[in-house]
């Protein structure tokens, strides 16, 4: 007899692969145009290298630097290293629009970096596009390279110390070879991020010099509205990040099992090597800080007397009326996923089947939310009035992209807590609603509390999706942010971004304050 969280689970699986499939349907539909004939375009294959190169270099740069500062914090073991960390989560989960505006308020033309230096730059075009995404990515590289780092066994540090290897030889004989797998993941992922981002290279990538495949569909279907060149660009960027995704996926089912390091190692470093680190952490917090306060420099060039009080209102209730119907999806979608995942875990089954959920619930991640976008584009158009459908749509799409990261922001969290308790559970025949509020729910409320908090913000902050099929009625608060950039109104978009930056924060104290509160630690 099937249980009622596999039945749960595979309804919602089968759901995500009938919107998928749906999407595609909507491609197959515009492909019967298309011949290899129709690729022998030079404009779409100088996108595509432009796409491949600014993801290459967005990459490689934020995994230099993230190295670099993980090896840095744990030499030097700062006090604060928990927040810390916890600020590079919040940069990757930063509303990209906010960052674009960043970027151009402090390395712009008129930006405090350009005022302060002798030398003058263009911040528009590849320079921009690799400033915000180093922004993004690496933090999260340098985040997971430090846990990778707590990784390595005391004995090894001990006997390079007994050996006498310098900081050469260490890299190369312990911290290298720890921290090859993970990297080469954590570089396939950063790509895919870079090679589908849509908002960075609208808003910075000054022409189309400077264009990716997700902003060429853009302009195809919103400006010229030649579905054959979009569908072009959708079919070679959903063959690119297939393939890539599979690679990364390929990588991390190799991935050695982690050992955790319980002595805390206190590394001996000269002065010369101390002020090094030291350095590069200060240079970290001088770029994180420099987009921060981009963000809010404008202010002081703001009219206080006319502000558009009517038109951050509408931003701030379609952001938000998206931004719930987009979590409740992930919460309902997520939620049948990991119920039958915990059931497994019980009954101790073979995973093969959850490894597949998780996989087509990582969707977006292999097919970018553009592709899935136009194809549902193509679908709809033809068949009704897709203004109708704008708000349902974009939260629909935004909850995909949201759910991998709810997913795996609470996996782990359910999946010591079944562990560590299911036996006993089954001991005391406890009822299915006594072990979830009993034991299972104040485990797991702080990390659920968390995991609602970055799918609320991620949503909040997309453009890409609503810039797309969004009607002239539907502007959320970053759309309204890109329309200020676009025309200049820095002072404008900085207030905008602060309403954003504060709405945010409330979405994050709130689930603290109520859903997180009550968190219990495993005992």
């Amino acid at each position: 007899m099937i249980k009622p969280a596999s039945i749960v689970g595979y309804c919602a699986s089968v759901f995500i692969a009938l919107v998928v499939a749906a999407a595609f349907w909507g491609l197959a539909e515009q492909a019967q145009e298309l011949s290899w004939s129709a690729f022998n375009d030079p404009y779409l294959w100088r996108v595509l290298r432009f796409s491949i190169w600014q993801a290459l270099l967005s990459a490689s740069l934020a995994c230099i630097g993230g190295v670099a500062i993980a090896r840095a914090w744990f030499y030097l073991q700062p006090k604060s290293i928990i927040w810390q960390l916890r600020l590079a989560n919040l940069c990757f989960v930063s509303p990209v629009i906010l960052v674009v505006l960043g970027c151009v308020g402090s390395f712009g033309i008129n930006g405090f970096w350009q005022q302060i230096s002798p030398f003058s730059w263009k911040i528009y075009g590849l320079p921009g596009i690799l400033i915000a995404h180093c922004f993004l990515n690496m933090p999260l590289i340098a985040r997971y390279c430090y846990l990778q780092y707590n990784d390595i066994p005391a004995s090894y540090w001990r006997q390079a110390k007994q050996l006498g290897f310098s900081q050469w030889r260490s890299w190369q004989i312990i911290e290298w070879p720890m921290l090859r797998s993970r990297l080469a993941g954590l570089f396939g992922l950063v790509f895919l991020l870079c090679f589908g981002s849509f908002t960075i290279v609208l808003a910075l990538g000054g022409g189309p010099k400077s264009t990716t495949l997700e902003v060429a569909i853009y302009q195809a279907l919103r400006y010229d509205f030649d579905p054959l060149f979009a569908l072009q660009c959708a079919v070679l960027q959903l063959l690119i990040a297939v393939s890539l995704g599979w690679l990364l996926l390929g990588r991390e089912q190799q991935e050695a099992k982690r050992i955790q390091q319980n002595i805390l190692v206190q590394h001996q470093l000269s002065k010369t090597q101390r002020r090094l680190h030291q350095v590069m952490v200060m240079g970290y917090y001088l770029f994180i800080g420099s987009i921060l306060l981009g963000i809010l420099s404008p202010l002081s060039q703001l009219n206080w007397q006319q502000l558009p009080w009517d038109k951050w209102f509408n931003g701030i209730g379609w952001s938000l009326l998206i931004a719930l119907q987009s979590t409740l999806w992930v919460v309902i979608l997520g939620g049948a996923i990991l119920w039958q995942y915990s059931s497994n875990i019980v009954k101790q089954r073979r995973m093969l089947a959850g490894r597949g959920q998780e996989l087509l619930a990582s969707i977006m991640l292999l097919a970018p939310a553009m592709v899935i976008t136009t194809g549902l584009f193509f679908l709809l158009i033809s068949r009704a009035d897709i203004n109708a459908y704008t708000a349902p749509l974009v939260a629909l799409i935004n909850a995909l992209m949201s759910l991998p990261f709810f997913i795996r922001s609470l996996k782990p969290a359910l999946s010591d807590a079944i562990k560590q308790y299911a036996k006993l559970n089954q001991s005391l025949d406890l009822p299915a609603f006594s072990q979830l509020h009993l034991i299972y729910w104040p485990l797991i409320r702080r990390p659920l509390a968390l995991a609602i908090s970055l799918c609320m913000v991620l949503s909040l902050g997309d453009m890409g999706v609503i810039a797309l099929i969004g009607s002239v009625d539907v502007v959320t608060l970053p759309l309204l942010l890109y329309q200020q950039l676009s025309t200049y109104q820095y002072a404008l978009a900085s207030a905008t971004g602060l309403i954003m930056l504060l709405l945010c924060t409330v979405i994050f104290y709130l689930l603290e304050l109520t859903l997180g509160r009550h968190h219990v630690k495993h005992l």
